[in-house]
């Protein structure tokens, strides 16, 4: 797997610059995040995959992806979590390179969230496809969830699925 992995490395580039240029910015004041359309085009991708998934959010535009890869025994033990909204930009102008083109320089994506928290969703979107891909057979089911709002306090994100579909994030870690 590790080789396979290497030999996937322009196509783990384009999917974090991808998320990356999905400005998904929150400044915690409605309307703001925008977070669906990060969850859509991960939809998208995992469905590439023959990964499931759906979108539950407490607006429409306020959306967390959640993604299962079945195992052969009821329930999920393990949760891979991050999020997709990102803090504002406050001066554009220091930045090396603009905030939402996911520039490579130096073998490393700039962008804003490409740290906190789209490099992570994207490490966690390449691992559950690399299960898929395999034909790997889980004892227990693997859920991916990547909420909205982390950087406000969840209400439309973790906070909210916990209260309104606790059932979709249930996992023994």
């Amino acid at each position: 797997m590790f080789r396979q992995i290497d030999a996937l490395e322009s196509e783990i580039v384009a999917l974090v610059q991808n998320l990356v240029r999905i400005p998904s910015v929150n400044t915690g004041f409605m309307p703001t995040g925008g977070e669906t359309a990060v969850c859509e085009y991960v939809h998208d991708w995992l469905s590439e995959y023959g990964i499931p998934s759906e979108i539950l959010g407490k607006t429409p535009e306020r959306g967390n992806i959640i993604a299962r890869i079945e195992g052969r025994n009821p329930g999920s033990r393990l949760m891979l979590m991050s999020h997709t909204d990102v803090v504002p930009v406050e001066d554009a102008d220091k930045w090396r390179f603009p905030p939402f083109t996911a520039a490579v320089a130096e073998g490393r994506v700039y962008g804003r969230g490409a740290n906190d928290c789209k490099g992570l969703l994207t490490a966690q979107l390449i691992a559950m496809m690399m299960l898929a891909r395999n034909g790997v057979e889980l004892e227990h089911s693997l859920t991916l969830c990547s909420g909205a709002d982390e950087e406000h306090g969840g209400r439309y994100g973790f906070g909210w699925m916990a209260e309104n579909h606790p059932e979709a994030i249930r996992a023994d870690y």
